[in-house]
Formats: C-alpha cells, structure tokens, sequence
C-alpha cells in the first residue's frame, strides 16, 4: 500500500472512531458492549479527542517524504495501535469486555499497527 493510503487510512480510522467518541459517548459506549454513564462519557470523550488529534497528524503527514520525523509518527502510530492491542485484549482476558465489544477496533489496530511497521521496514514504500 502506498505510505500516503495509509496515512489517509489511519486518519479516517482515527477520525470515525474519535467523532463517535466524542460526540456520542454513550452509543460508544454500547458498541463496546459496556454499559453507559457519566464515568464512561467522560473516558469516551477524552478518547476520542486525543483520536481526533491522531487524525489530524496522519493527514497532515500523508503526502511528506520519508525522514526521520516521519519514522516518529509512524512509531507513534505502531505504538498507539500495538499497546491499544494489548490493552483491548487485557479488558477481555479480565472479563471487563466481551471479546465481541472491542473486534472492530482489534481489526483498526491490526491495520494501522501492520501499515505502520511495512513502512518503518520498508522506508522506500511510496
């Protein structure tokens, strides 16, 4: 895939999940099969404000050459997604969530966690 489809792809990701984050706290909080309150509207919002930014950083970057600046938000993308992997897995391996309330976002992670490793090992990807 070339770098700049994936920039574009990770930010629309980032984009659809952080607006449902912020602006609709509480159907988020039913996609992820957990049950809404003002605790979890709080955690959704400032989630999906800090995706919002995560967008706004890929499509900034989408069509830039590669440098050592670009290898950092790719690192931060492969961090972002891997531990944000981790994490959904840990909340279904206490029981906190039902495997089935985080698959989407596993699947997101997987996307833009792979993308971001073929870029970093493959610098000349265009």
């Amino acid at each position: 895939m070339k770098r700049a489809y994936y920039f574009w792809l990770a930010a629309i990701l980032a984009l659809a999940f952080g607006l449902l984050m912020l602006f609709a706290p509480a159907f988020a909080a039913t996609q992820f099969q957990l049950t809404g309150s003002p605790a979890t509207a709080t955690i959704f919002r400032v989630l999906g404000s800090v995706m919002l930014g995560v967008a706004v950083l890929n499509f900034l970057v989408r069509n830039h050459p590669m440098s050592e600046t670009l290898k950092a938000v790719l690192w931060a993308n492969a961090a972002i997604h891997g531990i944000g992997f981790v994490g959904d897995l840990w909340s279904v391996g206490l029981g906190d969530i039902p495997l089935g309330g985080v698959a989407v976002g596993l699947v997101a992670h997987l996307v833009v966690l792979g993308g971001a490793l073929y870029h970093l090992w493959k610098p000349q990807a265009r």
